[in-house]
């Protein structure tokens, strides 16, 4: 079963965290009887494997190409009943996702409602913390409730109680392990830009841009796959600047260019910072490569934000 680790493997046993191979192979083997009998559960689509060890512990492995990366067990004080929800959101009246104090945000939202739900408090969980004004067509949160109640419940009472803005498409029971934001394999966004004349209907959903050369924005989005410091395109310190991207690209609608990205992970505006780097080399308002702008690990030439209203965020995959 752990036959190959990962070098770096980091290895959490409740709040006992061992790091690199030979500590964990060492811990391992001196305690065999945590990971005797694992059973998974039926999360196949999962990059994550999630299961139950012979003692009856939830248990959760990342692996990828057969590599063992991670492995987290709980022994005691774990959740029983995980909710994952599924939402949608139209951002434009919010402060973003992540909660903040007399301010409205889609967190904030959530966690009052469900705290009168449970009568105690409750911080929901989410796979991405969207800035102001940005929209979502997945987001994937996760709460503990400790009443155990029906999934159709809480799908009818929360759309019930929740604004307009606001959707739960999808309610239902998780493993004990799973996390909305740490479990994420690949995360994808769009974005939309209105070309030609402006629309004051998108005003809130896309960014206007006359005209660009889609030849000249094709070579910067192709430039972007691959795994690379995005020091250049990220605001604030990160201990790790490096992302993969796995794929870049559009689509040409009429009049409604929409640019994707998806990827392992993104940096605090990460993906505004990209947009307004190659819709500025597009509409041939620089010439500096993006690559270019890559290898210099400065924010010296990514001062622009794209505005937040045409950012989406489309799809979270685990």
């Amino acid at each position: 079963m752990f036959e190959h680790l990962d070098e770096h493997i980091g290895l959490k046993v409740d709040d006992l965290v061992i790091l690199d191979e030979l500590n964990v192979r060492e811990y391992l083997n001196n305690h065999q009887e945590l990971f005797q009998s694992i059973n998974f559960t039926d999360h196949y689509a999962y990059q994550m494997k999630y299961g139950y060890t012979g003692q009856n512990n939830p248990i959760k492995i990342h692996e990828e190409a057969g590599v063992i990366k991670r492995i987290v067990l709980k022994t005691k004080n774990y959740p029983k009943n995980r909710i994952k929800l599924d939402i949608s959101y139209d951002g434009t009246f919010y402060h973003g996702f992540q909660i903040q104090e007399n301010l409205r945000t889609i967190q904030g939202q959530l966690s009052t409602l469900i705290s009168q739900v449970l009568d105690k408090p409750v911080l929901v969980q989410g796979a991405s913390r969207t800035d102001a004004g940005v929209h979502a067509l997945q987001q994937v949160i996760h709460f503990d409730d400790e009443k155990d109640l029906d999934t159709d419940a809480w799908l009818r009472y929360l759309n019930h109680q929740l604004d307009a803005d606001i959707l739960v498409k999808k309610v239902e029971k998780t493993h004990p392990l799973f996390h909305s934001r740490y479990d994420v394999k690949e995360k994808e966004y769009f974005y939309q830009i209105k070309l030609g004349e402006r629309d004051p209907l998108l005003k809130n959903y896309a960014w206007h841009v006359e005209y660009l050369d889609f030849i000249r924005l094709d070579d910067q989005l192709k430039k972007l796959i691959g795994t690379h410091d995005f020091t250049s395109f990220s605001k604030g310190n990160s201990d790790n600047s490096c992302r993969t991207i796995y794929d870049a690209g559009y689509k040409l609608d009429d009049d409604i260019l929409k640019i994707y990205l998806s990827g392992n992970g993104f940096l605090r505006y990460m993906v505004r910072l990209i947009i307004a780097q190659v819709i500025s080399y597009a509409t041939k308002k620089t010439e500096k490569d993006i690559l270019e702008i890559i290898a210099l690990k400065s924010r010296e030439f990514t001062k622009d934000l794209a505005p937040a209203s045409g950012l989406y965020l489309s799809r979270i995959t685990y």
